[in-house]
């Protein structure tokens, strides 16, 4: 058995389940379930993720020291259930039943986590931890801070969907919380079901649609008179208008809610119109308000210089943008994966964190935790399928040639990257200085709506001259929407979406040699250190984990060339 501490979290049964390996308190492993069985957004338990993770460190599950799964059943001890508690002749509820009903004896408070022993068979401890203790987690623990006010923000988890803490050194202090009906992360899938697209699905759609130029007061006034902002830093929806927690019932919202729209619903699969628009801005502005309220709050309670944030609601880059310049915090951090897939990140790091101790790493979290290929593996892949290709010796050379040229390119380099942004090991990348490429991308690779914008990859040097970002500003995991300065907007019409702005990379050569390296070769041929970045996946699949996915991605689209490792595929190479 080994001697080191291993902590393997899990995010089983939530929307993109996922494994991560956490050694050492440092995360060394880490993996969504749907890039190995590829079912997008799979809640499948994740074993091929587990077996990916403790491979990877030569270890079995044995072998580590504890199990977190980022989800605490026990939160259900809260009130006594006579239902399960009863005298059942199923005797695997004793593992609920004898808690609830020792509990409803001893007196009840909140846990942040339960824990299960398996003594004797070789299954180590199992937590099970709050969602949002993990969601925190997630936040605090990846970031580089050593104290920070932490938010945390989504549909639900159990019973919260929101929390504010206090992280210092090895510690969480939880604040205060709000459960359901209250939900920002409903209110958003409200208004996504509402316009027409999937609820926990398609809110990057409706985040898009909110950019565009309509005048949307009227909305706006309506939705505020939905909800009202508490002075203890909470808010309230009027649940005449909201049912989504309601699980019985179809539809999250009522017909009361339809009327305050016109008495109009979107409908799956119509074009978005200035109705859309104007419902999404309007969205989207309150969204934010009630955010900067929940903010305000935490910096009032801590002090904190900074915040981190996490759950579903942070991936709205959108308001990451504007988060500083709205609230009293100066610093911020988002990770890399901050709604549910992280999770299994965020318990195995507050289980080895804030229940063994393990000391803090500050370095940087790259998000490139999952498999990685080697020339072999290549070479295996392209040959077993007869695949024209060819080795070249200056890979970053021959992409950025590429992209000059206009063709689109398929980047499969280095390990896989966790969560749902693509930050150039497995990425679609293009010259953003072309009108049209937007349109390609979206209409014979990517294959959806017309409106989506793409994200640019900058120098993190240059990102200062081309965005209106200061000096030292850093965004690695593509976590804030910000504006493109108004000299280049016309010059990088690819990355600019309708309303000026581009959901930015910052690339530091220390962080990533290679693709640092593709996009300073492209500047030194256009005078524009930038490229185009999209996820390499076509729409409804999942990002490409092996040389067998981007092969067949890349055949089953529009790309023209595909860069895997130090190989080159093209179309219309002959065999």
């Amino acid at each position: 058995m080994t001697t080191e501490k291993y902590i393997l979290g899990l995010n089983h049964g939530e929307v993109n389940s996922s494994a991560a390996l956490i050694r050492g308190g440092r995360v060394v492993a880490g993996s969504p379930e749907e890039r190995f069985n590829r079912q997008k957004l799979s809640r499948a338990f994740p074993r091929k993720a587990i077996d990916y993770c403790v491979g990877r460190e030569g270890i079995a599950v044995g072998d580590c020291t504890a199990i977190a799964q980022a989800w605490n059943p026990g939160a259900g001890w809260q009130k006594f259930n006579p239902l399960i508690s009863a005298q059942r002749s199923r005797r695997e509820d004793y593992f609920y039943s004898v808690p609830d009903n020792l509990l409803d004896m001893t007196g009840r408070r909140d846990s942040d986590w339960v824990r299960m022993d398996f003594s004797g068979n070789g299954l180590p401890p199992i937590y099970y931890v709050q969602h949002h203790r993990a969601h925190a987690g997630n936040a605090f623990f990846l970031s580089p801070f050593e104290e920070a006010a932490i938010l945390t923000c989504d549909w639900r988890g159990e019973f919260e969907c929101t929390t504010w803490s206090h992280g210092r050194g090895n510690s969480i202090e939880l604040l205060q919380s709000q459960s359901i009906p209250n939900s920002l992360g409903m209110y958003y899938g409200t208004f996504t079901e509402f316009l027409g697209y999937r609820p926990d699905s398609d809110e990057w759609k409706v985040m898009a649609l909110s950019a565009f130029d309509v005048d949307s007061r009227k909305f706006e006034e309506a939705i505020r008179g939905t909800m009202r902002l508490n002075d203890d830093g909470t808010f309230e929806l009027d649940q005449s208008f909201y049912k989504g927690a309601l699980l019985d019932q179809p539809k999250l919202y009522t017909q009361k809610f339809i009327e305050l729209f016109g008495g109009r619903e979107g409908q799956p699969g119509e074009e978005a119109t200035e109705w859309h628009c104007a419902v999404a801005r309007a969205m989207q502005v309150v969204a934010e308000e009630i955010a900067v309220h929940f903010l305000n709050h935490l910096h009032a309670r801590t002090k904190c210089r900074a915040v981190t944030l996490s759950g579903g609601f942070f991936m709205n880059s959108v308001f990451n943008g504007k988060l500083i310049d709205k609230t009293p915090f100066r610093d911020m951090y988002v990770s890399y994966a901050p709604a549910d897939v992280g999770n299994s990140i965020g318990a195995g790091l507050y289980v080895s964190h804030c229940v063994y101790g393990a000391k803090r790493d500050f370095g940087y979290n790259s998000s490139g935790i999952g498999p990685e290929f080697g020339e072999a593996e290549i070479v295996e892949a392209l040959r077993r399928r007869r695949i024209a290709h060819r080795r070249v010796d200056n890979p970053q050379e021959v992409i950025a040639e590429y992209l000059n040229d206009g063709r689109v390119v398929a980047l499969f380099q280095g390990p896989m990257e966790f969560g749902e942004r693509a930050l150039g090991h497995r990425s679609i990348l293009g010259d953003p200085r072309r009108p049209d490429i937007k349109d390609r991308i979206n209409a014979s690779i990517k294959y959806r709506e017309a409106y989506r914008p793409f994200a640019p990859s900058v120098l993190y040097e240059k990102a200062p001259q081309y965005f209106d970002v200061p000096e030292g500003f850093e965004c690695a995991y593509m976590e804030k929407v910000v504006p493109v300065r108004n000299d280049y907007r016309a010059q990088l019409p690819g990355i600019t979406h309708v309303d000026g702005s581009g959901r930015v990379q910052t690339v530091k050569a220390e962080h990533d040699p290679f693709y640092y390296g593709v996009i300073e070769a492209f500047g030194k041929k256009t005078g524009i250190p930038i490229v185009l970045n999209t996820s390499f996946n076509i729409n409804g699949e999942p990002i490409v984990l092996s040389p067998d996915d981007a092969l067949t991605t890349f055949f089953n689209s529009g790309l023209d060339c595909l860069a895997l490792g130090p190989f080159i595929v093209e179309k219309n190479l002959a065999a």
